[in-house]
């Protein structure tokens, strides 16, 4: 009966730490909204193949994503609606952690 007390504890444990394995997941994976709440929606969606889709500015976009240091994160792609011959496209994004955001800090203030 010890023994079967014994391997029951071994199972639970076992299933216990591989639980716990599962959060180590990447942020970023799963799929991102950001709206201007007048109708305009960007999406973006992270794969945890390190593939990236989009869809903003009318368009759609592919391509993958790396993380390049803690909370930073490179994308390169290119607008899928364009020939072959796009250059790609490369940004650099960064997690917050606390408020569970993306921000794209490319923006520059034009005015």
């Amino acid at each position: 009966m010890r023994i079967l007390f014994l391997l029951l504890m071994l199972l639970v444990s076992t299933l216990m730490i591989a639980g716990c394995m599962g959060e180590g997941r990447d942020p970023v994976l799963g799929t991102w909204e950001w709206s201007d709440n007048k109708g305009y929606v960007e999406r973006y969606t992270f794969h945890e193949n390190r593939s990236f889709q989009a869809e903003a500015l009318g368009s759609t976009f592919s391509g993958t994503w790396e993380e390049i240091s803690p909370d930073h994160y490179r994308i390169t792609y290119v607008n899928s609606n364009d020939s072959g011959n796009a250059e790609p496209f490369t940004d650099v994004m960064l997690f917050d952690g606390e408020t569970g955001r993306l921000f794209f800090p490319g923006h520059v203030k034009v005015s």
